[in-house]
């Protein structure tokens, strides 16, 4: 069985390389086209459509991704939170590699993990909103019936599991999508993620969600989100998040909301400890640290509230138990956490 899937994934991946075109040649432009769109609909390298079969989720988590440190950092800290307290699915979406000597590393850790997601698209920083899309369709096919939202996520994010599930089940809006939230301005016209008026004439980006987090109902993926990329009345430009988020969000008449609990990563203050979703670190060394001092503060501040909540998510009645870890706790300042950051 096992020798079956390498092979079948050594081929979809062989087949991948040469009848795909999925990135810029120059990477100038950033504008896809239309036949680029389609490549969004081939099979997988590796799937995982089972993931929702027979099960019902308040939320899944797919974990947009290019970097095997920063999916292992995330599979031992909030992920496996998630996973072991929760039994909430979290899948890694990737590309197909430039070096294919990669491939079979990338076998090999699915193989170990059981949480990939390959689409049949170049892991490229200009094919954001190819992989992105992607997603869309694959939840769309395989969750949307089972799951009422999609949490997609950068891997360099830190997540607070306890406060994420409250959120999701007490406070997220069916009728927008949330994220962290950019008005309207001028488009960028220069650098990495600028693009040239001849390539995209339109001068003003619509409110969008930055693309490090997004929460997407499932009915809004599904009715309206979909249909809009792929009738767009704009140029496809590469970043998912004008693209996806602002664009066609305002294309398809769907609201973008601003998700309360999403902050910028500041090694001055303990961010993961008030917040639900702590963005934009520096490192994986600050992003580990991060979770380190989290950890450590948690440990010996536990709000009970959290703790009932977890045990009522999954119907478990252990109230000694809850009490016993509670009444452990003590006291810890968590401002010593920011020495790690200097040192």
């Amino acid at each position: 069985m096992i020798k079956a899937l390498i092979v079948f994934s050594l081929i979809c991946f062989i087949n991948a390389k040469f009848t795909t075109n999925s990135t810029c040649k120059d990477c100038k432009g950033k504008i896809h086209t239309k036949q680029d769109l389609q490549l969004t609909k081939r099979c997988l390298i590796i799937d995982k459509n089972q993931t929702c079969h027979n099960r019902k989720y308040n939320f899944i988590v797919i974990v947009k991704s290019g970097s095997f440190q920063r999916r292992n950092l995330t599979r031992s800290t909030w992920a496996k939170e998630i996973i072991e307290h929760f039994n909430i699915p979290i899948l890694y979406a990737i590309g197909y590699p430039k070096d294919s000597d990669l491939q079979k590393d990338i076998i090999a850790e699915d193989l170990k993990y059981h949480d990939l997601l390959q689409f049949n698209i170049l892991e490229s920083y200009y094919n954001l909103t190819l992989k992105t899309t992607s997603v869309l369709l694959w939840y769309d096919r395989y969750c949307s019936k089972n799951s009422e939202y999609l949490l997609y996520v950068d891997d360099d994010v830190l997540i607070h599991v306890d406060k994420l599930i409250m959120y999701m089940y007490r406070t997220v809006n069916n009728d927008s999508i949330q994220g962290w939230f950019e008005k309207s301005g001028h488009i960028q016209r220069k650098g990495i993620g600028g693009v040239s008026v001849d390539d995209f004439p339109i001068d003003i980006v619509p409110d969008y969600l930055w693309g490090a987090a997004v929460v997407y109902p499932s009915h809004i993926i599904s009715n309206r989100l979909i249909s809009a990329i792929f009738n767009s009345t704009v140029p496809i430009f590469f970043r998912d998040d004008v693209f996806i988020n602002g664009f066609m969000a305002q294309q398809a008449g769907i609201k973008r909301e601003p998700m309360k609990g999403i902050l910028c990563f500041d090694p001055t203050e303990g961010d993961l400890e008030s917040n639900i979703i702590v963005v934009g670190f520096k490192n994986e060394e600050a992003r580990e640290n991060t979770w380190n001092c989290y950890k450590n503060g948690v440990k010996r501040n536990k709000n009970p509230s959290l703790f009932l909540w977890k045990y009522l998510f999954n119907d478990i009645n252990e109230w000694t138990t809850i009490f016993e870890e509670w009444n452990s706790t003590i006291i810890f300042d968590f401002s010593m956490c920011s020495v790690l950051f200097f040192t």
